[in-house]
């Protein structure tokens, strides 16, 4: 809290970058980040340059020589460098605190935390993995760290876990206690003095966990590449219970919950996916990690499968979705971000009369509108799953583009005038933007 008595709001941003030395190794070589060389109350007694006879740098040139070099490039794989930053999102995203982690160690994901055992303080839980390879995969250890955020400004660190059953990728707040995803195990940990201390586990899992959320009783785990897991904590019997799973093999790299039963996904190869559990698909998922699993796992509907309402192909890998409203008073929509910093929006329509208005526009542009590459706009939304339930908006947008006689003559076919269609056009695009 500051001055006032109100809470002030911090970012905590993980850094990482693969093949590359982490800052302290970069000092052992007598390197310089920023460029600026020695310090000028440092001579070594070889300069012969005076100070009258330098001349003043202009502004370009200051601003090259503060600019961040590269560094050298570490000949074998398994190096990595990273940093935990806390930013002021206040004041233009200053740097309040900045730690570097060790030799070869990376951080890939973070998430605020409350245990109800510490009085529900807000604490930062970072995930690292050291010795990390690509090709192939492997790492050396992993690590739980967690933080305090002290005033605001600094950070303190309570403890490290280390963590011997995979790779940290994915944590979030879970009940009161903090949910990881370490390899193929879902853990749940509660806080010790000295370290964290293990509840339950749930293991087994396709291949690695990439993503996680939790809502009232439920964890959704995004995996690497086998979508989409839905699990239920029973907190009578301590057990996390798979309830559900994804049957399309997707590589999640983001996800967003859109209800208790409904969850929006990205994959890698630029498809957006909305999931949903079936009805009554959680009273009849059966616990595995019983004595029934030795029966009950030979049955083909053992676990229940997710629905899929929605399908788009994107085109660019989506790093990051959320719900969001862009206007006060807007009803919310599901905003994405891309690799190559595409922001864009699904925006759910509310009435039958906009269903079918979108419908019909699109099924005409796709045979009217102008096609610089040749491809049909229905084949590439459908690249790798057919396109279901989604209107494709930027063809929808080429309406305006066109000429006047193929405004009009598309309008006659929807039952509209040219500036029906626009103003509709419009409209759509006000109340998001």
């Amino acid at each position: 809290k500051n001055k006032m008595g109100a809470k002030k709001l911090v970012l905590a941003v993980v850094e990482s970058d693969y093949n590359d030395y982490s800052l302290a190794e970069k000092n052992k070589m007598g390197f310089d980040a920023t460029g600026t060389g020695k310090n000028k109350d440092e001579g070594d007694g070889m300069d012969i340059d005076s100070d009258d006879e330098k001349e003043e740098e202009d502004e370009d040139e200051k601003k090259v020589r503060l600019t961040p070099i590269r560094g050298p490039v570490p000949d074998a794989p398994g190096h990595w460098g990273s940093c935990l930053r806390l930013l002021d999102p206040s004041n233009g995203s200053s740097t309040l605190d900045c730690i570097e982690f060790g030799e070869n160690e990376a951080a890939f994901c973070c998430s605020s935390v409350r245990f109800h055992s510490q009085g529900g303080e807000a604490l930062l839980a970072v995930g690292t993995v050291t010795g990390m390879t690509m090709h192939p995969f492997n790492h050396t250890t992993s690590h739980i760290i967690l933080y305090k955020v002290v005033g605001g400004r600094k950070l303190q660190l309570l403890h490290r876990t280390p963590v011997d059953d995979g790779p940290v990728l994915a944590l979030a707040h879970f009940q009161g206690r903090l949910l990881a995803g370490i390899g193929s195990t879902l853990r749940l940990y509660e806080m010790g003095k000295r370290q964290l201390l293990r509840k339950c586990e749930l293991r087994g899992l396709p291949t690695m966990i990439k993503s996680l959320q939790g809502a009232g009783d439920r964890a959704y785990a995004g995996d690497l590449m086998q979508s989409m897991q839905f699990i239920r904590y029973d907190a009578s019997t301590n057990k996390l219970i798979l309830i559900a799973s994804d049957r399309v093999p997707r590589p999640i790299t983001c996800q967003e919950l859109l209800d208790m039963n409904t969850i929006a996904v990205g994959d890698k190869f630029g498809n957006i996916s909305v999931l949903r559990l079936p009805r009554g698909a959680d009273a009849r998922a059966v616990d595995m990690s019983g004595t029934r699993a030795l029966w009950d796992s030979a049955r083909d509907d053992v676990t229940p499968r997710l629905e899929t309402l929605c399908n788009y192909h994107v085109g660019e890998i989506v790093t990051g979705m959320t719900r969001a409203s862009l206007v006060a008073g807007g009803a919310e929509s599901l905003i994405y971000v891309t690799a190559t910093g595409r922001i864009g929006a699904l925006v759910p329509f509310t009435s039958r009369e906009n269903v079918e208005f979108y419908s019909n526009l699109e099924g005409c542009l796709r045979k009217d509108a102008p096609r610089p590459t040749g491809r049909e706009p229905q084949a590439y939304r459908s690249y790798y799953a057919p396109i279901k339930h989604v209107i494709d908006g930027d063809l929808c947008e080429m309406y305006g583009k066109l000429s006047f006689e193929q405004q009009k003559k598309i309008a006659e076919k929807i039952d509209r005038n040219v500036g029906e269609v626009i103003k509709k056009l419009e409209d759509t695009r006000n109340a998001l933007l």
